[in-house]
């Protein structure tokens, strides 16, 4: 479904599993339904920079603004204002991540790739 539209892996803010469709949510606000699953689009060189903190989301880097640990709950905050829960088997894994991530913000990115399928 993502023959029909023209847009770069800097563009989108996060994926989002819905059964075996995923929702692509864009900086604009927009958002795109591709009849393929995130497991598919994760596995996509193109988003090599998206971190996978659950089972339904698959986040770009580049707009984690931050993200709060309390006890053993651990939620990101995204630049749009978007909080998501991180999953309990995924914590470590994108804690590591995110103390690794340089700070860059995503309109300086040069990604020439769009993801057009």
């Amino acid at each position: 479904m993502l023959k029909n539209y023209n847009f770069f892996a800097q563009d989108i803010v996060y994926l989002k599993a819905d059964v075996n469709y995923t929702e692509f949510y864009l900086k604009d606000g927009k958002k795109i339904v591709s009849s393929l699953t995130l497991k598919y689009h994760e596995s996509d060189e193109r988003l090599k920079g998206f971190l996978r903190v659950s089972k339904s989301y698959l986040v770009n880097q580049l707009y984690i603004g931050q993200y709060k640990s309390h006890n053993k709950d651990v939620r990101i905050y995204l630049t749009n204002g978007y909080e998501i829960k991180v999953a309990r088997r995924r914590r470590v894994a994108v804690k590591k991540s995110l103390k690794s991530l340089p700070r860059v913000n995503p309109g300086d990115c040069d990604l020439k790739e769009s993801l057009v399928s």
